[in-house]
């Protein structure tokens, strides 16, 4: 099962060094933007319109939706991404801490491990706190290091769903970041649509 906790650490990774050099509009303060897809459960404000990527994760012989969210603030020199990863209801198998803590270990190994190889970055990640979400079973606060850079991450458990929230280039001491972290609310979403694997085809 430990596969199906890696995200497409491709995508993260294209995201974390392409993001800097977006060339996304400086909005007026004030003008952040609210994010609430329909079908994903969940809406929070970014400063910035985010730049959206989709994939899908083989979890249990199915695949799942995963979306990337990425908002590059030039203004304040701030990077936030939002991650929604589908997963079957796994209630009657694991433990809401039991899930996160295996996500967060395929989050952390995956997208470590394409940093390093791509980018030769060390990544550095430390559990800071526990969080309380109205709608999410457990939720947890990181301290991120990806080379020189230092951000929070955030995570959060509400089967069928994780989310990860990331800031990178400032920590709670900025309000900017304080608003991002604090706008972020769990709404009632359909359950997720698994599709099947697709067999790959004899060359």
């Amino acid at each position: 099962m430990k596969s199906g906790y890696h995200l497409s650490a491709r995508i993260l990774l294209l995201a974390f060094l392409v993001a800097p050099a977006l060339a996304t509009p400086v909005y007026k303060a004030g003008d952040w933007v609210v994010i609430s897809p329909p079908d994903e459960g969940f809406s929070v404000q970014l400063p910035v319109k985010p730049e959206e990527q989709t994939d899908r994760n083989t979890i249990q012989s199915s695949t799942y939706k995963m979306r990337l969210y990425t908002s590059n603030d030039e203004a304040n020199g701030l990077v936030y991404m939002v991650i929604m990863q589908e997963f079957p209801n796994l209630s009657s198998v694991l433990t809401p801490a039991v899930r996160l803590d295996k996500f967060m270990e395929g989050f952390k190994e995956g997208f470590a491990k394409s940093l390093a190889d791509s980018a030769g970055m060390k990544v550095d990640l430390q559990t800071d706190r526990d969080l309380s979400l109205k709608g999410a079973a457990i939720g947890r606060q990181y301290i991120l290091s990806l080379g020189e850079t230092r951000g929070l991450m955030r995570a959060f458990d509400a089967n069928p769903r994780t989310y990860v929230l990331m800031v990178l280039g400032g920590d709670e001491k900025k309000a900017e970041v304080n608003r991002f972290f604090d706008s972020f609310v769990l709404k009632a979403a359909p359950p997720p649509i698994p599709q099947p694997v697709t067999p790959n085809k004899p060359e």
